[in-house]
């Protein structure tokens, strides 16, 4: 028997990939959930999580499912987002999970559940001085964003102390990149040199070029949280399990080394200005990450940033070619 899984977020960039990797398991509500008014999303939450009940008793009914799996892929906070609208992203994650509690409650008796929630490895170890960072590095967030996900880990956390038949997999990740990533928000430093490239113009950087940091490719990740999960299934066939894992690519560049690599992909140089942003007090110069945690797992396919950044250029590329592609905006952080 399978698991029923729903990927809230999927119009994201690692909601995207997960729900790929999950394939004829993924369930979705009829009507998407409506992020932009507090109301209008109370009402979509609690329409869809009944809607996922529903279809959850039909399918364990028939024996044709033997759980459930919700991903928590949503959210759109970077470091400097205002306060006010990460603090709202974590009361979207607590409304969402007490809606689903009270539906998946005594109805669901005997059916064990699994939740997965992303976080950011950066914003968790903003502040810590050890390198690399593993799960067993005390956290120091240095900044609102690392705050805000530390909170919605605890929000998780507690939500689930309640709840016996229900395991919880944190998963921290290292700096995501992928084709298809948003190119409205200030994130996704290799999304934009690429597009800064195809226009010709040049990339606002305000970081040093020596800034290191791990960059994911985004199917990687979500092919390793969705083994995570499965893995988490097998440990805990009857749910209690908590755990926090990172996911990197244990492979290192600065900024200067991108450059390089969209030189050698383009054959020609990509201009960099450099310059000054409040939030660069908020960025760690160095970043590197090594996961304790199942490290027995076999190795998973690997997309070398070579490659993974080629394929971000090639679709950009192809959307310039259709007049899909925005020209960039004056700046973007990082």
């Amino acid at each position: 028997m399978s698991t029923l899984s729903w990927v809230v977020g999927r119009g994201g960039l690692l909601g995207s990939c997960v729900e790929r990797v999950i394939g004829p398991d993924v369930w979705r509500p009829a009507r998407p959930l409506i992020w932009s008014d507090p109301d209008q999303l109370r009402k979509s939450i609690a329409g869809a999580v009944w809607d996922f009940r529903t279809r959850l008793a039909t399918e364990s009914a028939t024996e044709s499912k033997s759980g459930w799996c919700v991903y928590w892929c949503a959210g759109n906070g970077v470091v400097g987002t205002p306060a006010d609208r990460l603090a709202a992203e974590t009361a979207s994650l607590r409304l969402f999970l007490d809606q689903l509690g009270s539906a998946l409650g005594e109805s669901q008796a005997g059916l064990t559940g699994r939740v997965f929630l992303a976080s950011s490895a950066g914003a968790a170890y903003g502040g810590s001085a050890e390198r690399p960072m593993t799960e067993a590095t005390l956290p120091r967030p240095i900044s609102d964003y690392g705050r805000s996900k530390l909170e919605q880990e605890q929000v998780l956390r507690n939500w689930a102390r309640d709840r016996p038949s229900v395991s919880t997999l944190v998963g921290r990740l290292s700096n995501l990149y992928g084709p298809g990533q948003h190119l409205d928000k200030p994130q996704g430093l290799i999304s934009h040199m690429s597009r800064c490239m195809i226009f010709g113009v040049p990339v606002r950087i305000y970081v040093p070029l020596d800034t290191i940091r791990d960059y994911l490719f985004a199917q990687d990740a979500a092919t390793r949280i969705a083994a995570g999960m499965s893995r988490l299934g097998r440990e805990a066939p009857g749910g209690g399990q908590h755990t926090i894992k990172i996911f990197s690519s244990g492979n290192e560049t600065t900024v200067g080394g991108l450059i390089g690599v969209f030189r050698q992909i383009a054959k020609k140089q990509l201009r960099v200005v450099s310059g000054l942003n409040p939030v660069q007090s908020q960025q760690p110069a160095q970043l590197q990450f090594r996961s304790v945690i199942w490290t027995d797992e076999p190795a998973l396919t690997r997309t070398e940033l070579l490659d993974g950044v080629n394929r971000v250029h090639r679709h950009q590329f192809a959307l310039f070619q259709a007049g899909r592609l925005t020209c960039p905006p004056i700046g973007i952080p990082r």
